[in-house]
């Protein structure tokens, strides 16, 4: 029978980088193992979380193309919105505005403020807090079942 394992633990070592330093402290010691298990335990734990985070985004990503397949988006405007997800709900600090949608897309500012208030206009987009010439937009994260 063949065991699925959902994260990766080697990733999760390589980020780390010290995995070769507290195997030598362990092996230069009395062979106590106890401090080597306890930081393999922990990265073992560290990769499942980060696989938990991933499978949480990857579902938060496809909730939101389920809920606007039908809207009418172009292909500017399909690449700012998955920007803004892969970003994640703190990715984007203060959100996306006219300046950075410009910068993204490269297009004018009157194309750009027109395509962000369609996205707001069909609910791929929220405003944030903030109005008048500092408007800014945000992806609506806990209509996704992203708590805030």
């Amino acid at each position: 029978m063949r065991r699925l394992r959902l994260f990766s633990l080697s990733a999760q070592i390589q980020r780390q980088r010290s995995y070769y330093k507290i195997l030598e402290r362990t092996q230069r010691g009395d062979l106590d193992v106890t401090s080597w298990l306890v930081w393999f335990l922990s990265q073992v734990e560290n990769a499942a979380a980060c696989s938990h985070a991933l499978v949480a985004r990857t579902l938060c990503k496809a909730r939101f193309w389920l809920r606007f397949q039908a809207a009418d988006i172009n292909e500017r405007q399909r690449k700012v919105l998955n920007r803004l997800l892969d970003a994640g709900p703190e990715g984007f600090v203060g959100g996306i505005n006219n300046r950075k949608y410009m910068g993204l897309t490269r297009t004018s500012r009157a194309t750009a403020w027109r395509e962000l208030a369609d996205l707001v206009d069909k609910g791929c987009l929220a405003p944030t807090a903030k109005g008048g010439r500092s408007s800014a937009y945000e992806i609506p994260w806990a209509d996704l079942g992203v708590p805030s």
